[in-house]
């Protein structure tokens, strides 16, 4: 069955929350993770390095044009024309599902190369931002431009917890690295890296036994080096504060959480107890980088190690069975929610991969002795708002009158809704609402500039009384069009349910037209919203039409004041949007918000009252352009 309007904006609804609630926040940005990576390898010593270099020029051997030179390539630029290692770890997770899929798209994908412009332009920008503000402009400009560039980077996270640290119960270090890395335990980044690595591990064993064909070694090393990579992805993120402080709770506190202690900090130290201080998310400071790396460059070096026949970690990582290591590389981190079937970690192995997990920072606890928890504007809420709005009118009503007049407006409603901190968080779209109230409109004064009947007779009469209308609006962002996905859910959404999610998360980020998604300034947040939002009142269809004295002209030429009743609705669509003001706490939230936008008055039905038979009066509709101002409450659930 076809759905009808309002079952289409349900569904809609529903559907964008249930993406919302698969898109945990990621957490090193792209350059942030490459930076990392590049340290790491940049501080190896030389041996260490000759080792590298080598097992990276055998990966390359029919890859020469999309592969770098070197492994750590530094400064490429603004138009990278290759992929270095030190970028692999930040295609992983974020632009792929699997070390296999992110090896696949590093040597074959079209766009690729794209996405390390953008961000090796972010990372310049990002260098140069003037202020906090201009900062938070140039990262939104380039989530928009990732999207854009790789078409499943805003679908891709998952419904899982894997960039984050599980949270701890306990101080007992070894029952918690146990239980991150136990089989079928919650998908985290402290186990996905673990798998990883020794699948790695098992793999350089066999790639230094002697026992590969010749033409077998280059793609198995690069195999080695993409499960490497990809798992170096979770282990850098284990540094980043917002995955650090805990991760538990529903998907606004989660998400609320993690982007408090990215920019705020968390204070916690490493499990070998040396005391730190972390940040997180396109907010890496030199000494976040440096932390990291030396972690990230001793996971590699053991890698490297293992490629040694007969040394300590080859024999040890020979224990390890070969087909789960192979296996590894197809596992999804996108949709799986617990960690796959691993091998028991060998005896002789433990102590070389407790070197790097002490050096690792301690988790935040669950909810017993927790740090502070925030929310983010996600999820189901109901809300009040109430404002008010002055409108600059041309021409009346009346078809006789043509002078301009302002005209006022109260209104005072209620809101159910869905807020959409997105991809982009409080620069997204905001909210999806339906909201119903009443308004009041107070009276208009004739101005007649012109008229031939008595400018002083008609002065004393309002030109409109003032009338009290229920007012409706509706909030839905949209993909290309405005009400795009109105109609595209009930056909997508089971048909082709991964693309209708895609367009929904994207059209919460702005949509496909770059200047539709919001920025900072220093009034607040601006944002163009034309086609998102839509208001209608409705004056004269509850309590009685409203009655008042229209000017007419008769046939003979004479004008006079005709007694009528009108229904009429007033439509008005916001242009811009400024929030100056927004205050967030729990699950409630608070905001000031100015409006300018355009509307139309338009009669529905017109009656004349007095003397009976008189012809209604020709109404005609009254455009005017609008300032509102207006104050909004939301509770979330």
């Amino acid at each position: 069955m076809r759905a009808g309007f309002p079952g289409r904006i349900a569904l809609a609804a529903l559907l964008l929350l249930s993406i919302l609630s698969a898109s945990p926040a990621r957490a090193w940005i792209y350059p942030e993770h490459r930076a990392i990576a590049g340290k790491a390898v940049a501080d190896m010593g030389p041996a260490e390095r000759e080792a590298l270099d080598a097992l990276w020029t055998e990966a390359r051997q029919g890859h020469e044009d999309r592969l770098c030179a070197v492994p750590w390539a530094a400064d490429q630029g603004p138009k990278p024309t290759c992929i270095n290692w030190a970028a692999w770890p930040a295609i992983s997770g974020d632009h792929s599902c699997s070390a296999g899929e992110m090896l696949g798209t590093v040597l074959d994908s079209d766009w690729i190369l794209k996405v390390a412009g953008v961000c090796s332009r972010l990372e310049v920008a990002m260098a140069t931002a003037k202020n906090p503000i201009d900062l938070r402009n140039r990262l939104v400009r380039s989530d928009l431009e990732l999207a854009r560039a790789d078409k499943d980077y805003a679908s891709r996270a998952g419904a899982n917890n894997v960039h984050f640290l599980l949270a701890r119960s306990s101080d007992d270090g070894l029952a918690y690295l146990k239980e991150s890395a136990k089989n079928g335990g919650e998908l985290n980044a402290l186990g996905t890296w673990l798998r990883a690595h020794l699948a790695a591990l098992r793999l350089a064993a066999e790639l230094g036994s002697g026992r590969v064909a010749p033409a077998d070694r280059p793609a198995l090393a690069r195999t080695i080096l993409a499960l490497e990579a990809y798992g170096t992805h979770f282990l850098e993120d284990s540094f980043a504060s917002g995955h650090v402080a805990g991760c538990w709770g529903d998907v606004a506190t989660r998400k609320g959480t993690h982007d408090y202690y990215n920019e705020h900090g968390v204070d916690t130290r490493t499990w070998d107890g040396k005391p730190i201080v972390l940040y997180g998310d396109a907010r890496m400071r030199t000494e976040d980088r440096d932390r990291a790396a030396p972690t990230i460059r001793a996971s590699l070096s053991q890698v490297l190690a293992a490629l040694q026949p007969g040394s300590d970690l080859a024999q040890a990582a020979s224990e390890i069975p070969l087909s789960p290591a192979e296996g590894m590389a197809a596992f999804d981190t996108c949709t799986s929610t617990e960690l796959p079937p691993f091998p028991d970690l060998p005896e002789s192995l433990r102590e070389p991969l407790g070197t790097i997990l002490r050096t690792i920072p301690v988790a935040g606890r669950g909810k017993d002795a927790s740090l502070p928890r925030f929310r983010s504007e996600v999820g189901p809420f109901i809300g009040l708002s109430s404002g008010i709005r002055g409108a600059w009118a041309s021409g009346g009503l009346e078809s006789e009158s043509s002078g301009s007049r302002l005209t006022g407006t109260l209104d005072l409603s209620v809101r159910v809704g869905l807020g959409l901190e997105a991809l982009l968080g409080d620069m997204a779209d905001g909210q999806v609402f339906l909201q119903a109230g009443v308004a009041y409109a107070a009276k208009q004064k004739s101005s007649c500039e012109g008229c031939t009947y008595s400018e002083t007779v008609q002065s004393l009469f309002p030109r409109m009384p003032a009338r009290v209308g229920i007012s409706t609006r509706l909030r839905v962002p949209f993909w290309l069009i405005p009400g795009d996905l109105l109609v595209a859910t009930p056909l997508l959404a089971f048909t082709a349910p991964h693309t209708l999610e895609k367009m929904a998360i994207v059209a919460g980020d702005g949509g496909l037209i770059p200047w539709q998604a919001g920025f900072s300034s220093f009034m607040g947040r601006v944002q163009f919203c034309l086609g998102r939002e839509v208001g209608a009142t409705f004056y004269g269809y509850s309590g009685g039409e409203d009655q008042f004295l229209a000017l007419t002209t008769s046939e003979s030429g004479a004008q006079k004041l005709v007694p009528v009743s009108l229904r009429s609705i007033d439509f008005d669509v916001p242009i811009v949007e400024i929030r100056p003001y927004r205050g967030f706490s729990e699950n409630q939230t608070s905001a000031l918000l100015f409006q300018i936008g355009a509307g139309a008055d338009v009669p529905q039905k017109v009656t004349a009252l007095y003397p009976p038979g008189t012809p209604a009066p020709d109404l005609k509709t009254s455009y005017y352009g609008y300032v509102r101002v207006f104050f909004d409450w939301r509770r979330y659930f």
